[in-house]
């Protein structure tokens, strides 16, 4: 969709957007990243058997759906784990087994993740490592804090997808600070005698003021005043 003439052009995000175009790295853990989960010592594959619904494993010698997380991402470096059966990984604290039994996610299910490269740490938000037990089990009770050698709480994260969806994923991407970035930009071309923007619209604008997660209500009322401001 599109608007002629000064002020305006309003047009649909493509669905798929190639991430490395938009100077988001390809390596980059964004929301809606599938990863696989590799044990260093074991040398076995977390998995969450039948998608979800017992406690998680470390027993798999090669991955399948089972052995794929999606990531919903909070922060920059705070994620949650979703199965394919759309449950989430949770642990209560210190010392539990970490399950795939949540239906839907809070800071039980919050995990923050070190990187260095493709080897990752996994701690829960209270600082307590993952590790994976001699008995294949996925713990929180690793002593102290992991090297990045081969270790019990050290794992390899092995990106399988990480393609954008469309603009939530991308603002998200890019991060909230992105917004000064952008208001500076515009300041600098109204100076300049710029009056012509691209609004991006998304489908779920038309589910406004309730649209389905994890997208929030509001944006109507912006393309709205946006309009009332056009020139």
């Amino acid at each position: 969709m599109s608007g002629g003439g000064e002020g305006e052009s309003l047009e649909y995000t493509p669905t798929w957007i190639v991430a490395i175009s938009l100077d988001i790295g390809l390596d980059s853990l964004e929301d809606g990243t599938e990863v696989q989960i590799k044990s260093l010592t074991r040398q076995k594959y977390v998995s969450a058997e039948n998608g979800g619904g017992m406690n998680v494993t470390v027993d798999r010698d090669s991955p399948s759906s089972w052995e794929i997380f999606k990531l919903w991402r909070v922060f920059y470096t705070q994620f949650q784990f979703r199965t394919s059966q759309g449950q989430f990984l949770t642990c209560t604290g210190l010392g539990c087994s970490v399950s795939a039994t949540a239906g839907s996610p809070s800071t039980t299910e919050t995990f923050d993740v070190e990187r260095n490269n493709d080897r990752v740490h996994i701690k829960t938000t209270t600082g307590d490592y993952l590790q994976a037990t001699l008995g294949g089990q996925l713990t929180t009770d690793f002593s102290g804090k992991p090297g990045w050698d081969s270790n019990a709480a050290t794992f390899q994260m092995i990106i399988v997808s990480n393609n954008l969806h469309g603009d939530y994923q991308l603002a998200n991407g890019y991060g909230h600070n992105e917004a000064k970035r952008v208001l500076k930009t515009s300041i600098f071309l109204n100076k300049h005698g710029i009056n012509t923007v691209r609004i991006p619209v998304g489908w779920w604008i038309a589910y406004d003021p309730d649209p389905p997660a994890p997208y929030i209500g509001g944006t109507l009322e912006a393309l709205d005043n946006a309009f009332s401001w056009a020139p």
